[in-house]
């Protein structure tokens, strides 16, 4: 475990001076509280009350998009520059090395997910919202952003490419993302089979956030799909960081 945190923290300092992490971070709170202060007035106007969804609602959409930037050079980057050669030459096994990679940026996610705590403070300030609510969300979103992050990994893991890295990402990410979508549609069409239907829904990542965490529910049927697309995704980019050691 000594080698994986080695790892994890030269990859979370080296997000504070990337200027991409930079830019990635600004672009991303600049359009959340935009969002926030849009929606705050939009219902202010209408005499209602502000809630977390104001904050949870957009942020799940955002990590969609920003996310595979913020991996695009975790191992690719390492590819393209001949570095990884000389990783895979020192003591340390393929599997800290991918999980170290991982947890460096889920770091700095967290970081990002700790800065939106501020929305809120300001909620409690002027309005009431379910502390239930606000915790659950937190959680949730936590363990989203660990596995679009480890998705964006093993994308990363695949390609020497930087671009193609983020390209590989975003299909990936977005393929689960709406397969949610798929499941309703063969519920409406094919409402007979439920077996194809409930399939498709239990892979939709927003499903398993949207459905419980954002209602202030913490289901351990959430937990353990979250866990476990983070395990199997790095498990497989260190298939794919192995098959290299021996090419």
């Amino acid at each position: 475990m000594r080698n994986t945190w080695t790892i994890a923290k030269r990859e979370f300092v080296h997000y504070f001076v990337s200027p991409i992490a930079y830019a990635v971070a600004v672009l991303f709170l600049s359009i959340l509280g935009l969002l926030f202060v849009a929606n705050v007035n939009n219902v202010a106007q209408q005499g209602g009350s502000p809630s977390i969804s104001f904050v949870f609602g957009p942020l799940t959409t955002l990590l969609l998009f920003f996310a595979p930037v913020l991996t695009m050079r975790l191992l690719a980057d390492e590819q393209s520059k001949g570095t990884l050669e000389l990783l895979l030459t020192a003591p340390l096994q393929e599997w800290e090395l991918v999980v170290g990679k991982w947890l460096g940026a889920w770091l700095f996610g967290l970081c990002l997910l700790a800065t939106t705590t501020i929305y809120a403070v300001i909620l409690y300030a002027y309005g009431n919202p379910d502390t239930g609510v606000v915790y659950a969300g937190l959680l949730g979103l936590a363990l989203l952003i660990g596995a679009i992050l480890a998705i964006g990994v093993f994308a990363s893991s695949v390609t020497g490419n930087l671009i193609a890295s983020v390209a590989i990402g975003y299909a990936f990410v977005l393929t689960i993302w709406i397969i949610g979508f798929a499941g309703q549609v063969v519920r409406v069409l094919f409402g007979g089979n439920q077996v194809i239907a409930t399939v498709t829904e239990y892979i939709d990542f927003a499903g398993h956030f949207s459905n419980t965490f954002n209602r202030g529910i913490i289901d351990t049927t959430d937990i353990v799909y979250f866990v476990s697309v983070i395990a199997i995704t790095l498990f497989l980019a260190t298939r794919v960081v192995e098959a290299r050691r021996w090419r």
